[in-house]
This record gives C-alpha cells, sequence and structure tokens, in this order.
C-alpha cells in the first residue's frame, strides 16, 4: 500500500522545507533488503515520513530531466543505490521504481560495482530532496538485482560518509544549507512492529535542526561507537523499574531499516517472570492481562517499550511472547528498529559521531531550532557514568 496524500508539518515556512514521503509495507521488499533492514538554509531543512508495515519509504528525484525514484530512508547505511530501469528485475516488473541513466543528461559514468547481492555501475548525477539539488551526487545504479530477485527498491542511506558527493546531509553543510551535518527525527505518536493500528504514523526529519517540543525529561548525548556507525552504549535493560540481572553490557543500533528489535532471552525471561509468567513447555508465557514494558536506559534518559503487541493468547489459552527476534544473551550489540525509534527524540550527528536521545513527547505544539554548535538542553553520557547528577 502506498500512502501519497501530502504530509506537510505545521511548522513549515520558507525555510523550513516539507514534503511527503511515502510508507511501504515489508511485503513489498525482497528478502536481501529485509534482511538488511533487520542490519540548511536559515533553520532546518524538514520532511515528513509515515510509516506502514516496518520501514520508511522516501521520493527522490534524479537526474535531467528529474526522474521519481522511491528509496527506503535508512539510517542504517551510508550511500545511495537505486534499481536501475534496464536491469533486468526491472525488466521483469520486479521494481517498486527505477532510474534511467540513459535519460539523464548530467549522468557521468565513473566506475562498475558490485553490491546488494548484484552488480551494476557507479556514477553521478544530480540528487534532489527536501526542496535541494546537490550536482554531482554519488548513485549506484543496478544492472541486474537491488538484493537479490523479487522487489527491488532503492536504499538512501544516512549514516555518517565524509564525502560531501556520497552524504546527503554532509552535502547539505558543505553547501552551507545547514549549519552542520546533523539531521533529526520525531514522530508523531508511537508506531509497532507489523500492527495496522499504527501503520501511517507520521515521522519527521528536520536536517541541521529539531523540535524541541516533542520530547521530555533529560535529552542525553552519547558517543557513538566509531565514525560510520550508530552504535551506542545503554546503561541497563529495565523491567518495573529494576535493572536486569545477568544482562551483559550492551550497545543499541538506532536504524530506521530495522525491521524489528533484538531482545535476548535474558531479558525476555525476566519480562515474563515479571509479569506472573516464566518458561513454560512452548517458550516463555506470562499471566494474560498483563502489560509487559521494557526500559531502555540511555544514562539519564529512560525510553519505555510496550511489548504487550508481543502477546498472543493461544489455544490453550495460555499467554506467550511471539514475532519477537529472540537473540543469545552474548550479542553485545543490539538492533532496534521504528518501534523504539518513534518512542524516542532521535538526533543523529554526523559530525562529531554522537547520537543524542530524548522520550518522545506526542504533541501538536512545535519549535524548530537550528543547531549551530552543541545540542540546546543536552546533557552527556559521560556526565552519566561519572555519578554527576542532573541538576
Amino acid at each position: 500500500m502506498i500512502l501519497s496524500n501530502l504530509l506537510l508539518a505545521s511548522v513549515v515556512s520558507a525555510a523550513v522545507i516539507g514534503l511527503p514521503l511515502q510508507a511501504r509495507d515489508l511485503k513489498d521488499a525482497s528478502p536481501a533488503i529485509k534482511a538488511h533492514l533487520e542490519a540548511r538554509q536559515d533553520k532546518p531543512l524538514h520532511g515528513s515520513m509515515s510509516l506502514e508495515g516496518v520501514y520508511y519509504q522516501a521520493d527522490l528525484e534524479i537526474g535531467t530531466p528529474p526522474q521519481k525514484v522511491s528509496v527506503t530512508f535508512d539510517t542504517g547505511s551510508p550511500l545511495l543505490w537505486v534499481p536501475g530501469a534496464n536491469s533486468t528485475s526491472c525488466e521483469k516488473n520486479e521494481c517498486i521504481s527505477s532510474f534511467d541513466n540513459s535519460k539523464s543528461s548530467t549522468w557521468r559514468y565513473n566506475k562498475p560495482g558490485e553490491d546488494w547481492g548484484g552488480s551494476g555501475n557507479w556514477g553521478f548525477d544530480t540528487v534532489s530532496y527536501v526542496g535541494v539539488s546537490l550536482e554531482d551526487f554519488n548513485v549506484y545504479v543496478s544492472s541486474d538485482n537491488i538484493a537479490y530477485k523479487g522487489h527491488n527498491l532503492g536504499i538512501w542511506g544516512q549514516s555518517p560518509n565524509k564525502d560531501i558527493k556520497g552524504s546527503f546531509v554532509q552535502g547539505l553543510a558543505a553547501l552551507g544549507k545547514i549549519s552542520r551535518p546533523i539531521y533529526s527525527l520525531n514522530s508523531e505518536y508511537y508506531v509497532n512492529y507489523d500492527t495496522k493500528e499504527t501503520q501511517g504514523t507520521v515521522t519527521n526529519v528536520y536536517y541541521g535542526g529539531f523540535d524541541k517540543k516533542k520530547y521530555q525529561g533529560p535529552l542525553t548525548t552519547i558517543n557513538t561507537s566509531g565514525y560510520g556507525a550508530y552504535g551506542i552504549p545503554i546503561s541497563g535493560l529495565l523491567v518495573n523499574g529494576e535493572k536486569i540481572k545477568g544482562e551483559r553490557n550492551h550497545a543499541v543500533v538506532l536504524d530506521t531499516g530495522g525491521v524489528n528489535f533484538d531482545i535476548t532471552n535474558n531479558t525476555l525471561g525476566a519480562v515474563a517472570r515479571a509479569n506472573g509468567g516464566g518458561w513454560g513447555s512452548k517458550g516463555w508465557e506470562l499471566k494474560c492481562g498483563t502489560k509487559p514494558t521494557l526500559t531502555y536506559e540511555f544514562g539519564y534518559t529512560t525510553i519505555d517499550l510496550d511489548l504487550t503487541v508481543y502477546v498472543t493468547k493461544d489455544s490453550d489459552g495460555i499467554c506467550r511472547f511471539h514475532n519477537l527476534r529472540v537473540v543469545s544473551d552474548n550479542k553485545g550489540t543490539l538492533l532496534t528498529g521504528p518501534a523504539l525509534i518513534s518512542r524516542a527524540l532521535v538526533i543523529y550527528d554526523n559530525d562529531r559521531s554522537q547520537i543524542t536521545v530524548g522520550r518522545a513527547r506526542y504533541t501538536k505544539e512545535s519549535e524548530v531550532v537550528e543547531i549551530t554548535g552543541d545540542i540546546p538542553g543536552a546533557v552527556l553520557y559521560t556526565d552519566f557514568l561519572a555519578g554527576k547528577p542532573l541538576n
């Protein structure tokens, strides 16, 4: 299903540009994309996204004259990959949308390449998004498949990359459209994995700023695991306000392309026991009617994730967890996706290799601020580790 209605936020002005993004159900993605999705101006540039299923979709314009190409807005990848109109997959009608570089007068070939389970060509062309065009932008155009056979879909990477010809946010900063290569995401309501009730929820992306009305409580800035990655440490996982015993130190990846989220067997067991259950013959059970919640602690900031949507009363009358991606207790880095991101205000700083996290506040109030230096109002995760109390 495609949502094509215009989604312009009330904060849009001459300097804050809004545009619609589309949402697609996961069934439109190929197996490999599914695997990966689970693996400026004076003020910020703004776009909005809605979510259906479990991944976000943006509409770009590429080439001259411009061709509309739909892509996955993915914070877990660094570059732009699109299906080629003359690729073997698109000729078989396996592409949601495609780009025909032969019809673009500004396309400039660079070199051949292999990526996403297929082959293609790297080149340069004009790419437009949020009302801004970047010329000679690095684009990969497939010649056979992007992520094997099936519904081929482009990947619009947003993760750190210092190349202004490959990173859209870096390109915006280099052009002086934004003060720093930084962007934020906030959802107008939470979303859950694979539930129709929260499909179509709007998410706003601001390049160069954030909406200070969209969070509550402390706003915590955390250093990432290294440049090019969005992995950040968490100080704990909690159930009913208490840290889960026996849990190793974890990092999480706040990836918009994450299909679901990782939960260790130890964590799931703690949630089950805290809700009147335990291990049964068919897995972790819990008392029916309870509302299991898992809390992620990012230093001073905590974010609650409601797990009720993952509980089903089976034919034997016992309530069990289903559709969760249970991983080994030894897994150090846990993937997360829209379920957690939509419950937070997240600021991705590609300049300083930091992520700033706040608990989401769902309100019609809006006050978008530009980020020119430090994040206004944010506290440091390192201060939390040092035992420094909040003022």
